[in-house]
């Protein structure tokens, strides 16, 4: 049965969304999965509202490599500022969905593909999309699903909208997440001439939704944090109001920024651009241009090199893939890659495409090899080898160590932070040691980074493979030299610190033994190592 924008709203209480936007919404999918904000949930929901501070909080950067190839700056936010948003959100789910049943209602179908949902209380596989980009990632109980392909419950307008259309329009918002004005949410709820005659007051509910936003980012009102979940609904409260007003005249479909739409002329289809950038300066949001563009059709379903790589005839009479096959399919992909600027998403697309195929012994040990080579090349591919790598082909450990060695030495010598951290995260989950030429020299690159995910892992990486005092005595020392940025680098200050050493919220947290890392990743006593690996630095 089809389901509407509302019935989505719907299906969610106060409760399931508090729950699934701080307990599973904290931490960017593309940070490495060794952390968890469900033990900080939990304590949430035994604390009186007065232990809260409701202050202004920086936050932490995590540089994530997009599919072009380019570094992209996502966040972790402090986690008492990000609760107080999340618990602002749920105490005025009823405002929020009665805002969305005013905007969406008239629809004939959903315009919004990727919004929040009610999900099964199991672990599924979604697609994040952000821009290019489409990736998967595991998760248990999160509400956003960011790009939802379930046609038995959502409708499928683009077929239908491609008939009596000549043209198809695709545009995006130039920046959108780091661009939205956080009084313009107010505007998007309460019309902007009401939310300006109320502004000063923070009683109201659409002034906490701003209020507490601002909070994420030092108190500051332009832009909110890419990475969050509760980011994605924020955005949609905007987007669904500009929506409500370009669907009376076109019909379109929008995947959070990205927009496509149908129409009968060229005209109509610069006529759209011109109304969609005249509704967006309404919320201080532009049009990227460069990536505007208008198409005559009719044009393929997917995207050229999709449909490319699709058409590769694999022997379906054979149960193994052989070596000429596996080299053959990598070969086109590459090739594709090549015409379309070396996006990194075409190798993403045919790694999902072949992991789960048997492969004879020669071509799998080819196809480890070559994904060894490509992943230093093309650093976006560091978070999918785990899933469509090292678990589905059974990779040795000693393998796993050798790409680990590589990505360290890579992100190093380059201060690429994300290889850095994936290295060691890898390190720690398959019991391997890097073999350095001083046992310090983990340390020395956490030190010289100072990169909060990299600090922390290296950590969790020398403490579980050295019982010592001094490796720990480093580590809080070089914690305690950050105590006044402890925003940017609170995930790692607050884990490696005794309570003796944090103040206020922290110092609570610390005693009720709070943790934000899976139980897997915790420090542990030394156990068996499997294998040493060495790491080869740069002089």
């Amino acid at each position: 049965m089809k389901k509407s924008y509302l019935d989505h709203m719907k299906d969610l209480s106060p409760d399931d969304v508090f729950n699934g936007l701080l307990g599973f919404g904290l931490f960017p999918e593309k940070l490495p999965p060794f952390l968890s904000s469900v033990d900080f949930l939990n304590f949430c929901k035994t604390q009186e509202e007065s232990f809260f501070e409701k202050g202004e909080f920086g936050f932490i950067i995590y540089e994530n490599t997009r599919s072009i190839n380019v570094p992209r700056t996502l966040s972790i936010p402090n986690p008492i500022a990000y609760r107080n948003l999340c618990n602002s959100i749920a105490e005025n789910w009823e405002n929020i969905v009665t805002h969305f049943d005013a905007v969406t209602s008239k629809d004939k179908y959903k315009i919004s593909r990727i919004h929040i949902r009610k999900l099964k209380n199991e672990e599924k596989i979604f697609t994040f999309q952000y821009g290019e980009d489409l990736d998967l990632f595991n998760e248990n109980e999160s509400i956003f699903d960011m790009y939802h392909k379930n046609y038995k419950v959502d409708d499928n307008p683009g077929i239908t909208y491609l008939i009596g259309s000549h043209y198809i329009v695709k545009a995006d918002i130039s920046n959108c997440f780091p661009s939205i004005y956080t009084h313009s949410i107010p505007w998007a709820l309460v019309g902007k001439s009401t939310s300006k005659k109320n502004k000063f007051n923070r009683d109201l509910w659409y002034n906490k939704l701003d209020l507490y936003t601002r909070n994420l980012k030092h108190g500051e009102t332009h832009g909110i944090l890419i990475g969050p979940h509760a980011s994605n609904l924020l955005s949609e409260l905007v987007l669904t109001k500009v929506d409500s007003e370009l669907s009376r005249d076109y019909k379109y479909i929008r995947n959070i920024d990205d927009y496509t739409c149908y129409v009968e002329s060229h005209e109509a289809a610069e006529n759209f651009l011109i109304k969609l950038s005249e509704e967006l300066k309404k919320f201080g949001l532009q049009l990227n241009h460069k990536k505007t563009e208008i198409t005559k059709l009719p044009i393929t379903s997917n995207e050229d090199w999709i449909c490319k790589i699709n058409s590769f005839m694999f022997i379906k009479e054979k149960d193994t893939l052989n070596f000429n096959e596996v080299r053959s399919f990598l070969d086109i992909a590459l090739a594709l890659m090549k015409d379309n600027n070396d996006n990194s998403a075409i190798l993403n697309y045919a790694m999902k495409m072949i992991y789960k195929k048997s492969m004879s012994s020669n071509a799998e040990d080819y196809y480890i090899k070559t994904i060894h080579h490509l992943v230093i090349i093309y650093p976006y591919l560091v978070h999918l080898i785990d899933d469509y790598l090292f678990k589905p082909f059974n990779v040795d450990v000693e393998i796993i160590g050798e790409f680990a060695r590589n990505l360290l030495d890579l992100g190093a010598n380059k201060r690429i932070n994300e290889l850095i951290s994936y290295s060691i995260y890898y390190a720690i989950k398959y019991n391997f040691k890097f073999k350095c030429k001083s046992y310090e020299d983990i340390f020395y690159i956490a030190e010289a980074n100072k990169d909060c995910t990299v600090m922390l892992l290296a950590y969790l990486y020398q403490t579980k493979h050295d019982t010592s005092k001094f490796m720990k005595q480093k580590y809080c020392s070089l914690a305690e030299g950050l105590l006044d940025e402890i925003d940017l680098y609170w995930l790692f200050i607050y884990e490696v610190l005794p309570a003796s050493k944090l103040k206020g919220n922290w110092n609570h947290m610390k005693k009720k033994k709070i943790t934000f890392i899976l139980d897997e990743f915790r420090v542990q006593k030394n156990k068996k190592l499997n294998i040493d690996f060495k790491i080869n630095k740069e002089k």
